[in-house]
């Protein structure tokens, strides 16, 4: 707005004149296609991205936030050429006017085929379509889970395909979209339910409103959400989208790939005929396997018997050359060179124990004459006339003793009987006192404490008198 008027002229803030621009611009393009070149394409940490569009005479800075692109079909980078959708927006504190984009599409080669052909390298460098990583399908598939239209043709020929040819299947049927708005996640979210179902054999993915058609008719198979799916199922896929000659993304990352709808059950429910053949290859094969196990098992049991045979025959010998030995042995040491030597020994023996035992005496006399010699001094007649001695002086003190605690205690016992005797009721008793209980043994210590009839006891100094307590007698006045 104007920050004043000067004579002949209108004249404006920086801060109105920006905000004024900034109401022409996103007011007349609020909504704009622009198509250039991608430069300086950048993505923060907060998921929005920066980056400039260009041709050879301008640039327009653009800004596309973290919702908008995580919805793209391909990852832009410098030097691509793309038509953007979006409005325009004043950045007032820079002065700057940008773009804020909602959609982006490659041009040259195509937006989808672009698209297609940029998440096809990123899922085949991560090996997603790795022939190593695809799962056999079971021989029988007892339960059949399809994700497909629930509309059109093509489902009632799989579903009646599988039934013709291998009548005891179970089919579960998730229905979905397989085109338009909003498809691939329900695929995606589809394989994900079945597969948390469990009980399944296999899984069919494919169109059921008709196979082939154009490449946006096929897109939803091949979005990146569908093909993680996909890879993630813990069931083997059987994709089955298009026709002979159209390929999608779900096709390449399927365990098998069906030409058609109707292919794909074929090769999911083999017919009753290859069943029984199945069935009669593997008992064949089992009882091949049973003859092969038992060959083996009588093959060990022989192999067994031999080295039993030769581990016998090596400890026989073993043992036969111990027993040479020690008859040997016994030949070289006779029972009569034995004797001789055992005599040597005991000799010895005998001499060394005397010399031992003549010691040992020598020392015990010894010690006992030490002995003798110092306990002479300790004859028992000496220490008892000691110990009499000794126990008639303790007699005296302890008579002595006894005789003046018992004079303490006895004077200590007079002055508390003296103050007991003080003390008691019973000498108040005595000086014509009186001490008054109720009939429950209660002092009645107050007039108020009984009431006229109750029962009493008066207890005086030479014993006790009940009474009742009557009505109180009339005061009489004092005269003087």
């Amino acid at each position: 707005m104007p920050s004043g008027e000067l004579p002949g002229k209108r004249v404006y803030t920086v801060a109105g004149l920006t905000a004024a621009l900034k109401g022409v611009i996103e007011g007349g393009f609020s909504r704009v296609w622009v198509e250039g070149e991608l430069s300086g394409w950048k993505v923060y940490g907060s998921g929005h991205a920066y980056f400039t569009l260009k041709d050879a005479e301008a640039q327009l800075s653009g800004v596309m936030w973290r919702g908008s692109r995580t919805r793209l079909r391909f990852e832009p980078k410098d030097g691509d050429r793309a038509l953007v959708q979006g409005k325009l927006t004043v950045y007032e504190q820079r002065g700057n006017y940008q773009i804020v984009v909602d959609s982006m599409e490659p041009t040259g080669l195509g937006a989808l085929q672009a698209a297609l052909e940029q998440l096809k390298a990123k899922l085949e460098k991560e090996g997603l379509f790795d022939p190593a990583r695809k799962r056999k399908l079971p021989p029988i598939a007892w339960n059949v889970g399809i994700v497909t239209s629930p509309t059109g043709a093509v489902i009632r020929d799989m579903i009646r395909t599988l039934k013709r040819r291998f009548p005891g299947v179970r089919i579960v049927l998730a229905p979905v979209a397989v085109q338009g708005e909003g498809a691939a996640p329900q695929i995606a979210q589809a394989i994900a339910d079945l597969n948390r179902l469990g009980g399944l054999d296999v899984l069919i993915v494919g169109r059921g409103e008709g196979g082939g058609g154009s490449l946006e008719d096929l897109w939803a198979f091949n979005e990146e959400i569908v093909a993680r799916a996909i890879s993630a199922s813990a069931i083997p896929v059987v994709s089955a989208v298009g026709h002979e000659t159209d390929f999608t993304i779900a096709d390449f990352v399927a365990d098998v790939r069906a030409s058609t709808p109707t292919a794909a059950a074929e090769i999911v429910a083999p017919e009753r005929a290859g069943i029984e053949e199945y069935l009669a290859e593997t008992v064949r094969r089992m009882a091949v396997g049973v003859r092969e196990r038992i060959d083996r098992h009588a093959q060990r049991t022989d192999e067994m018997e031999e080295r039993l045979r030769r581990g016998i025959a090596a400890t026989l010998i073993a043992r036969r050359r111990q027993l040479d030995g020690l008859t040997r042995h016994l030949a070289a040491v006779s029972p009569a060179v034995r004797l001789k030597h055992d005599e040597r020994r005991m000799t010895v023996s005998a001499q060394r124990l005397i010399r031992a035992m003549t010691a040992l005496l020598e020392r015990r006399s010894a010690k006992v004459g030490e002995l003798s010699r110092r306990l002479a001094p300790l004859t028992p007649g000496r220490r008892f006339a000691d110990a009499t001695a000794s126990l008639a002086r303790t007699t005296v003190r302890l008579d002595a003793s006894m005789r003046r605690i018992a004079e303490t205690r006895g004077a200590r016992l007079a002055v508390v009987a003296g103050k007991l005797s003080a003390l008691s009721p019973l000498g108040a008793l005595a000086r014509g006192y009186a001490l008054v209980t109720d009939a429950d043994g209660q002092v009645v210590k107050s007039v108020a404490a009984v009431k006229t009839g109750s029962a009493v006891s008066i207890r005086l100094a030479d014993g006790t008198v009940d009474a009742v307590v009557g009505p109180p007698a009339p005061r009489q006045e004092r005269l003087f």
